[in-house]
């Protein structure tokens, strides 16, 4: 036996309480705690299987029972260890668990080893207080090995050292060699492990420094050719602004040119013609004859007089102290007294970083989503800001809101199919784990589950859970439950141990499944393999289907087709506590109900096939609603199936040929499926994955699992 099959991985030392993971691998109960209170999740150092455990699951872990029994054997074996070999007088080295011998590492375990009854018994090698292996002698004599230490005078002694004696009469602390070789490597290696630990801890200090120096003085560089830019683009602005006022200006002085340039040519004419009549009326002094000379003088000047005397003529005078005038911006001046060109702002990016779990994401379009973001102190959501593109540069919204205790979330949604991205900053800086890549999935059939009846006789497809891990697993109305991946590969196939034909199934959440039995008319609870833990139900179920869990109050709702209602039971101890419907079609009354679905309020919804709707009972049984849509291509319900309620409070129902989505009030959101899509008949209906949005139905009609985005 290697003894390292009983030392544990995370602290290197004998298990001390050990537990099995589900992934099969074992670790002492204290180092797993430790794990998950340092790092939020478990994840195995041996495979890197991640494990979500909750302190009510570590409590259920399994207990490795060989280990524990194997420890208990070599631990009885090392206390009990004689000083002698069995046969000779030699320090023991091996134990025979068979024989209950101990033999020394010389000749009696070479004579164990060649009598052939002896020769396969199982050896465990006891431990040895050597280094390496080998003998320490003494280096005064040094044929002899060293046996004493003394802790007062921190010498070390033979058999034939006289000092050991005078320790001995000194009633000093004496302890065998072996012990204090022991106990010193045990301290060594204690520091050398702390020195491991703290030389990890300055490492990954000095890369996280200097990769955010290299970012500092990358973001400088981007920040002095930002000031730069902004430096040029404002005097490119302000030369720009400068050359249109002065265009602006140069239009209003050639239009200003133009009218005085006209007016002082009319002028000039205006003298010109009064001139000639002053020159023209002297000539013809002392000729009356000239009289028609004159009164055409005469109305020449009363028309000038007219013109030039009149108010018109002085108010167009008066407009000519109309000037141009530059006014200088003073908002602009306070603007750049206040702000400048900018500013700097200094913003710790690393104070922020996107959850672990939402650096990539993968959602259906159309699928409003949530990027958690966490602080390491509380500070200005405002300081945020996200922006969702994809790689044809088309945007979508995004709202980003605090969310207490130094946590934020930032909503968004994509409507178009292909890569996004989600750019994530702080006072302009990239938080770390930005970007966020999303994968933006198309909506409807998505994967097809065929050939299930290769997997096995008489298979047929019945109902369909998504398990602790993920996987997808099919009952088929016989002991075969199949198990596939979420891209419907096949994983395995688990096998009830007893004569069960299983039909419908509920996952309890703590690995333990639970399902009726078609055969036996009862509902069997039992664990991640199928194993049964109890049963109930017989001679109260006569043909039960759907089933659905309370996990708070535990009680336990089973759809009977044949009983016409919903029996509930304790699903801890199969106790009979009532039954809600009878048989009929009154309001509350059914006809061979087919699966039931509980509310976040723990209202029951039943889909009553014979009947054709959903009914909605309260906490009282009592019936609060109940709904069957009509008339439309795609909400009418013929005889519907399976029913769940989904994370967004809508319900999903199964009917005839086709999927459907209803909000918690049964009003029609949308057709799930397409019509070529090919649902015949299906029975059962669950919940794969949250993001994206994806919903398994188990298709009895064609024999095989769809899954679908939705």
């Amino acid at each position: 036996m290697n003894k390292k099959d009983l030392e544990c991985a995370i602290c290197l030392s004998r298990f001390n309480q050990p537990k099995t993971l589900k992934c099969m691998h074992t670790y002492c109960l204290q180092c797993i705690q430790k794990w998950v209170e340092t790092h939020g999740k478990m994840k195995c150092p041996i495979c890197g299987q991640e494990h979500d455990l909750t302190k009510e699951d570590l409590k259920k872990l399994a207990s490795n029972t060989m280990i524990s029994q194997l420890l208990e054997y070599v631990m009885k074996t090392e206390d009990q260890k004689p000083t002698n070999c069995s046969f000779c007088d030699n320090q023991p080295a091996y134990h025979c668990s068979t024989c209950q011998l101990y033999l020394c590492g010389a000749q009696c375990v070479k004579q164990h080893k060649a009598v052939p009854l002896t020769k396969d018994h199982p050896l465990y090698t006891l431990d040895k207080k050597e280094q390496d292996g080998k003998q320490i002698n003494c280096q005064v004599h040094c044929n002899t090995p060293l046996e004493f230490y003394c802790s007062n005078c921190n010498k070390s002694a033979c058999k034939k050292c006289e000092h050991i004696l005078r320790c001995y009469q000194k009633q000093h602390k004496v302890i065998p060699m072996s012990t204090a070789v022991e106990k010193f490597n045990k301290d060594a290696n204690d520091i050398v492990e702390l020195a491991h630990k703290i030389e990890k801890t300055l490492t990954e200090k000095q890369e996280t420094l200097t990769k955010d120096r290299s970012e500092f003085d990358s973001q400088l560089m981007l920040c002095r050719t930002a000031i730069k830019i902004q430096e040029k683009k404002l005097l490119r602005k302000v030369q720009e602004k400068s050359k249109e006022l002065l265009i602006d200006l140069e239009i209003i002085y050639k239009k200003k040119k133009e009218n005085f340039d006209s007016e002082v040519n009319d002028i000039d004419s205006k003298i010109t013609q009064i001139k000639n009549l002053i020159v023209s009326t002297n000539t013809m002094m002392n000729k009356p004859e000239e009289i028609k000379t004159l009164l055409s003088h005469k109305t020449t000047v009363k028309a000038v007089k007219d013109k030039v005397l009149g108010t018109d003529f002085d108010q167009s005078l008066q407009m000519r102290t109309i000037t141009p005038n530059f006014i200088p911006s003073v908002q602009l001046d306070e603007l750049m007294n206040t702000e400048g060109i900018g500013r700097i702002t200094i913003v710790d990016s690393l104070t922020y970083k996107v959850a672990e779990d939402d650096e990539h994401i993968t959602v259906t379009k159309g699928q409003p989503f949530v990027v958690k973001v966490s602080s390491l102190t509380e500070c200005d959501a405002c300081q945020l800001a996200a922006t969702l593109i994809n790689f044809s540069s088309e945007e979508s919204p995004t709202k980003v809101e605090y969310d207490e205790n130094g946590h934020y979330k930032i909503t968004g949604r994509c409507n178009v199919e292909g890569d996004w991205q989600m750019k994530i900053t702080a006072g302009g800086v990239d938080i770390k784990g930005s970007p966020v890549n999303i994968k933006v999935e198309k909506l409807g059939l998505v994967h097809i589950i065929d050939n299930i009846s290769d997997y096995g006789e008489h298979i047929e497809v019945a109902d369909v859970i998504s398990d602790t891990d993920g996987y997808i697993l099919v009952s088929t109305l016989s002991t075969d439950i199949l198990k596939f991946n979420q891209s419907g590969s096949f994983v395995a196939k688990i096998q009830a141990p007893q004569d069960f034909q299983v039909n419908g199934m509920h996952q309890l959440g703590d690995g333990h499944v639970i399902f009726t039995d078609q055969l036996g008319k009862c509902v069997v609870m039992c664990d991640d393999k199928f194993q049964e833990i109890h049963s109930f139900g017989k001679e109260i179920l006569k043909c039960p289907q759907g089933l659905a869990v309370n996990k708070e109050t535990r009680v336990l709702y089973v759809a009977d087709c044949h009983a016409d209602c919903v029996f509930k039971f304790n699903v801890d101890d199969g106790t009979l506590l009532g039954k809600i419907g009878s048989e009929g079609s009154e309001g509350g009354q059914m006809n061979e109900p087919q699966d039931v679905t509980l509310t976040k309020e723990g209202h029951v919804i039943i889909s009553d096939f014979g009947n054709k709707i959903i009914q909605i009972f309260n906490t009282s049984d009592e019936l609060i609603k109940f709904f069957v849509c009509c008339g439309g291509k795609y909400d009418y319900i013929v005889s519907p199936t399976a029913v769940l309620m989904d994370m967004d409070e809508n319900i999903m129902v199964s009917s005839h040929e086709k999927l459907q989505l209803f909000d918690k009030n049964g009003v029609f959101i949308k057709r799930i499926d397409h019509e070529d899509d090919g649902l015949c008949l299906p029975s059962g209906i669950s919940i794969i994955s949250k993001r994206p949005r994806r919903v398994a139905v188990a298709d009895h009609g064609s024999n095989n699992v769809k899954i679908f985005n939705y």
